[in-house]
């Protein structure tokens, strides 16, 4: 008979399905502002973007961003287990946050650069893929790395 410790833990089951109030409330917090956004508009107008990608890249990147949201929210994994460097990428992945809650104070208060859009999609991307490594969720990476590539090359180049 097999004892527990010899037996081999697929990755199949080292997730479940299920709801994570961590990935719930991760996901919320970056969403904030975009409700501020919606209520207030900024004291400057956005400026138009010359996007370079067609609308297929798009929708790419909204189906990914969707999924990643999914995948935080839905899946758990069942191995978590904290380490010194799960603490490390928790701290990059606030930075992230934090930086880009103020980049919205300066998006609001200031008139709007081509540099704040764009460290306003880098941020976030961050901060997702922090949010991935930190509850071990794996399987959220892989969209959160397409929509972050997506996201930050298309603002990227529509606005600088």
């Amino acid at each position: 008979m097999q004892s527990n410790r010899d037996r081999v833990i697929t990755p199949a089951q080292a997730f479940r399905l299920g709801f994570s109030p961590l990935g719930c409330v991760a996901v919320l917090l970056p969403m904030i502002p975009n409700v501020l956004w919606v209520l207030l508009p900024p004291v400057s107008s956005p400026m138009t973007a010359d996007t370079p990608f067609p609308p297929w890249v798009h929708v790419i990147g909204l189906v990914c961003q969707s999924v990643m949201i999914a995948l935080l929210i839905l899946v758990i994994n069942t191995r978590r287990r904290s380490t010194p460097g799960t603490a490390v990428v928790g701290l990059i992945g606030a930075l992230a946050l934090l930086g880009y809650l103020v980049l919205w104070v300066l998006y609001f208060l200031t008139p709007i650069t081509p540099t704040i859009l764009v460290m306003m999609a880098i941020l976030p991307s961050v901060y997702f893929l922090c949010v991935g490594l930190y509850l071990q969720n794996y399987p959220s990476l892989v969209p959160a790395a397409l929509f972050a590539s997506i996201h930050i090359s298309d603002t990227a180049m529509s606005y600088l």
